[in-house]
């Protein structure tokens, strides 16, 4: 190709230095110049260019790049303006920018050979346009060999390293080649050149995704995901599970990508399918999504299978009866812990039909192999019809089942006839008691109240009961038989100081509650549930009600199974109006266990 050198030149414009003040109050050294605004070349807009340049791949797809070995570096480079009228030849060319050169002074070469536009031939809307169009060649210049005769030796900053541009002129009848033209900025970064100016304008892309077969299915399906690029450009596609990928990115073909799994979880997910346009494709990406829902398989059928060893024994012989659980489609064995196995002794009903005259045997939980085993020696003389009834341990995997037959063990009459002997127990009903240290002749002392820093009320506060004294609050025990629940309530008269002088009960509040278990007993940790009783005024001498511990009664502790003692503490705190005479104050504080 020819080169073409321009040897006038200027002065780089000069650079002024400006101070600028930061945040911090220190002062920062910036540089101000002519240069163009962020992302366009210093020296844009470019006299000399009447248009852009816009290049195509081989199936008329833009595309914003290439790598700078490819010959022709585009298979179409159209101008975006018509340059000048009635031409039709076109002639792509490179140039290397200067910095302090006009675009008119800068060295070239021409990088094709002129070739003749419209291009009946080229695609789509190529073929039919009136603007001039370079149409690529093997053999062509390539972006490295105008590097290599154009080396960019710019190292700065200032905009011009690596940069190149590259112009369309045309040519006509009797007319020479134009000295206006159609141009791009490139910039050449390692293997690769990207056009910078004008800013490509990617085109919009659609990805639909379908499924085959169609939602719902039974986990484990093979599914196709099969999504469809629009327009067919080249790219990959991402399938995903939600956030999570399905296999690595499928390369577009004919603008159809697709992956098979046969692992999407249960439930309802959001499959997408997200598109990326191959490397320089002027092309946005995109997604398509449907939701989809995989079913749970349903429960498997079992079969249960029963053995007596031996059918026949004298009564009162131990026998051992098995039940065998197995999955009816394959004949595996069922996982140990799979369920439990229930043993019934019908008699004389060799239906094998669990009914209520059924008498259960004995529950056994499903083991190794799926064998269940009982061993029974309570058998009276004669017929018994055996059957076993198998319950899963979680119904959406297995299904229940009962043995197809009874299977007969007779008992015969023994030899010798055993001696039966009755033996009684009695269990006592047993009793459940609250008390406390206290009595009328030794009562609970609040001690001496105290008017608040407000000058708003008097308080008096003690606990009844602590963690290192627990008996001196509420001492639960309970013996009853059943293992039963019990709960405990308290309930405060008002307090007398004679005279007619009152306070109001419902002053009185039980807080901190909390149990105090004694090592080894019956009642541990958890097993009282305690309730702090409070109130939510100070009330006068005679006001109604049941707030505080006044009235109730109010529960402060409860136990679900109460067998065993406990001890119950807390801190006992009385506030009384400023208008309280002064005195001794008694009140009766009763604690209740039903």
């Amino acid at each position: 190709m020819n080169k073409i050198v321009s040897s006038d030149k200027f002065l780089r414009s000069l650079t002024t230095v400006a101070l600028a003040t930061v945040a911090t109050g220190a002062l920062a050294l910036g540089w101000a110049g002519s240069a163009a605004a962020a992302g366009t070349p210093p020296w844009e807009p470019d006299p000399g260019s009447v248009g852009a340049l816009i290049f195509y791949n081989a199936f008329g797809q833009q595309i914003t790049g290439g790598n700078i070995t490819d010959s022709p570096l585009a298979a179409y480079v159209q101008g975006a303006d018509t340059i000048r009228a009635g031409d039709s030849t076109a002639t792509l060319f490179g140039y290397l920018p200067v910095a302090g050169e006009t675009p008119a002074e800068w060295s070239g070469e021409a990088l094709s050979a002129s070739t003749t536009f419209p291009k009946p031939s080229a695609p789509s809307a190529l073929a039919s346009s009136s603007l001039p169009l370079v149409t690529g060649a093997s053999g062509d210049e390539t972006v490295s060999q105008l590097e290599a005769d154009f080396p960019n030796t710019d190292t700065s900053n200032d905009g011009y390293a690596g940069m190149y541009q590259l112009r369309v002129k045309t040519s006509g009848p009797d007319e020479s080649a134009t000295t206006k033209y159609d141009s791009a900025d490139i910039e050449i970064t390692g293997s690769t050149w990207s056009v910078v100016y004008p800013a490509p304008t990617l085109a919009a892309t659609t990805t639909s995704l379908v499924t085959v077969p169609a939602s719902p299915q039974q986990v484990g399906t093979s599914v196709a995901l099969n999504a469809t690029v629009s327009p067919a450009v080249a790219g990959t596609v991402q399938f995903e599970d939600g956030s999570a990928d399905i296999g690595t990115p499928v390369t577009v073909a004919a603008g159809a990508a697709s992956i098979s799994t046969s692992t999407l979880p249960v439930g309802t997910e959001t499959l997408n399918a997200v598109f990326a346009p191959a490397a320089f494709a002027a092309y946005s990406g995109s997604t398509g999504s449907t939701s989809f829902t995989v079913t749970p398989a349903p429960a498997a059928n079992t079969t249960t299978a029963l053995g007596v060893i031996p059918t026949t024994a004298a009564a009162d012989t131990a026998v051992t009866i098995s039940a065998a659980l197995t999955q009816t489609s394959n004949s595996s064995a069922l996982a140990s812990g799979a369920g439990r196995v229930a043993f019934y002794d019908d008699g004389t009903d060799a239906t094998g039909d669990i009914t209520s005259n059924s008498v259960l045997l004995g529950t056994v939980t499903l083991g190794s192999g799926g064998l269940a085993s009982l061993s029974y020696d309570s058998f009276a003389v004669g017929a018994h019809n055996l059957v076993a009834a198998f319950t899963p341990t979680d119904t959406s995997v297995y299904n229940s089942s009962t043995t197809a037959a009874a299977v007969l063990f007779t008992a015969t009459t023994p030899a010798v006839l055993p001696a039966s002997q009755t033996v009684d127990v009695n269990i006592p009903a047993g009793t459940l008691t609250v008390t406390t240290p206290y009595i009328s002749s030794n009562p609970f002392q609040l001690g001496t109240a105290v008017l608040n820093p407000a000058e708003s009320s008097f308080s008096a506060s003690a606990p009844f009961g602590s963690a290192g004294n627990p008996s001196n609050g509420v001492s639960i025990t309970d013996t009853r038989a059943g293992d039963q629940s019990w709960t405990a309530s308290a309930t405060v008269t008002d307090f007398d100081g004679g005279s007619g002088n009152v306070i109001n009960g419902q002053n009185l509040t039980f807080t901190g509650v909390t149990p105090s278990y004694i090592a080894g007993n019956a009642l541990q940790s958890g097993d009282v549930v305690t309730t702090n009783v409070t109130n939510s005024a100070i009330y006068g001498p005679t006001a109604a009600g049941s707030d505080g511990l006044k009235g109730g009664p109010h529960v402060f502790a409860t136990a679900g199974d109460g067998n065993g003692s406990v001890y119950v503490d807390g801190v006992l705190t009385l506030t009384a109006p400023t208008s309280t005479p002064a005195g001794v104050y008694t009140a009766t504080l009763t604690f209740t266990i039903v």
